[in-house]
């Protein structure tokens, strides 16, 4: 059984320029740019206080790979609450990739069954697909279409997620998430 993250956690999503990447070299890179020390706490808000904290391993699937990654995490000084650094090609605990599941919403939208998007090959199986059909059906597809919101550009899409639910497109689980713009 796999421990809950810690509850005072928030998820800072970063702005990965290209979603279809995921490596530990992408993130590293990624997170190596960011200038940790402008960046606001979604807690308290002070700029300034962010300090490497620690790390964590997560795994994260696409339609070629699955990956494990060594993700970042932070903590304020001021007010001592952690909070992991996520690319915006990754949504808060859910393996199947943004990328990944931008695909499937796509293939619902058409009316094309999304198991084709399975291969023999692929390390997405029918129920990774059937999940994401799901939450897809039952908790997104309503809100895009209330905000005009399309599925087209994928880091447009993220960006209106954030500025309109303060969430990851497609995430579920109503954790705290900021989305941090780039900071180089």
């Amino acid at each position: 059984m796999r421990p809950e993250p810690v509850s005072n956690e928030i998820m800072l999503t970063t702005e990965a320029k290209d979603c279809k990447n995921i490596s530990q070299d992408y993130y590293d890179s990624l997170v190596n740019s960011l200038q940790i020390h402008i960046i606001r706490c979604p807690s308290c808000h002070h700029a300034g206080n962010m300090v490497i904290h620690g790390y964590y391993h997560r795994w994260a699937k696409s339609f070629q790979n699955t990956f494990r990654l060594r993700i970042r995490r932070l903590k304020c000084r001021e007010c001592g609450k952690t909070h992991a650094i996520l690319p915006s090609s990754l949504v808060p605990y859910c393996q199947v990739s943004t990328d990944a599941q931008i695909q499937i919403a796509r293939k619902v939208e058409e009316e094309t069954p999304p198991d084709v998007l399975i291969a023999p090959e692929s390390d997405i199986d029918e129920n990774n697909v059937k999940s994401v059909v799901r939450k897809y059906r039952r908790h997104w597809r309503e809100r895009l279409r209330s905000e005009g919101m399309s599925l087209v550009n994928l880091n447009t899409l993220i960006r209106q997620c954030f500025a309109f639910y303060s969430a990851q497109f497609m995430q579920i689980r109503r954790k705290l998430n900021a989305f941090i713009p780039d900071t180089t």
